[in-house]
């Protein structure tokens, strides 16, 4: 008995350390994340990150360069846990990086997604990869120019009608030399762009049936017209009463964007 009760105590001790150290690292990826709102003439941005566990996979990230431009990303690693929070520190590292390095004002979101998916390929395991979006925003023309490696397609809700952005090209991390293609769009007054992770659209409720992105569609024609934090918050809720469950079954990340 004595030696059982040693046991559970040594048990109780190491569950108690790991606790600790977990909660260390959700501080410091809490860290990483924007601290403040952006301030930008002719768009605001809000985002929000719900981890399913104590530290979460998804990313998001914006940073205003030159006064100027403003750059938006969002990512989701794959896995959960400490091993895709570690990736996700290295994403918004690898990619602050290059977008210092690039402030002479000739940034193209092609080139700077091929450097990031290089830089993870080369510093990261060969199962580890991302999903990732990047756009750069221009207040002088008003024009998103953007990449989207393998992410979920952000939407674009314009007047009641939402549209989805392209993806062109692959996940970040899994492969060495990858060529990524950029689009563009002309943001009018009034437009939201509506960045998330799969962590929305894919939870399911107790009969199987994901949450889906036609749902995440409607509210958002629905709430257009509220402020970005209101349908942040509106559309965590929609996801929550669906699967109808506190606990959630992945990391969701939105990021908003609406031209003023």
């Amino acid at each position: 008995m004595t030696e059982n009760l040693e046991r559970l105590l040594e048990v109780a001790k190491e569950k108690e350390r790991l606790q600790s150290e977990i909660q260390i690292a959700r501080e410091v990826q809490n860290q990483l994340f924007p601290r403040a709102e952006p301030k930008m003439k002719t768009v605001r941005v809000t985002a929000a990150c719900e981890p399913a566990r104590m530290v979460s996979g998804d990313y998001y990230d914006y940073e205003v360069i030159g006064g100027q431009q403003i750059a938006l990303a969002i990512g989701d690693v794959a896995g959960k846990g400490i091993s895709a929070a570690l990736l996700m520190a290295t994403l918004q590292s690898s990619l602050r990086t290059h977008l210092n390095a690039s402030l002479d004002g000739r940034l193209s979101t092609s080139w700077l997604v091929a450097r990031l998916n290089q830089h993870l390929h080369a510093t990261t395991s060969a199962e580890k990869f991302a999903t990732f979006f990047l756009g750069l925003y221009d207040e002088e023309t008003s024009v998103l120019t953007y990449t989207n490696a393998g992410h979920v397609p952000p939407l674009l809700v314009r007047k009641g009608n939402v549209q989805r952005l392209d993806v062109n090209g692959t996940v970040v991390g899994a492969f060495p030399f990858t060529d990524y293609g950029q689009s563009c769009v002309t943001l009018e007054e009034g437009d939201l762009l509506v960045c998330f992770t799969d962590g929305i659209t894919e939870p399911e409720n107790e009969y199987g049936e994901m949450f889906g992105e036609q749902r995440l569609i409607d509210l958002l024609a629905a709430n257009a017209h509220r402020s970005e934090a209101e349908i942040v918050q509106i559309v965590l809720a929609g996801v929550r009463q669906w699967t109808a469950s506190d606990e959630l079954q992945d990391d969701m990340t939105l990021l908003l964007a609406r031209r003023i």
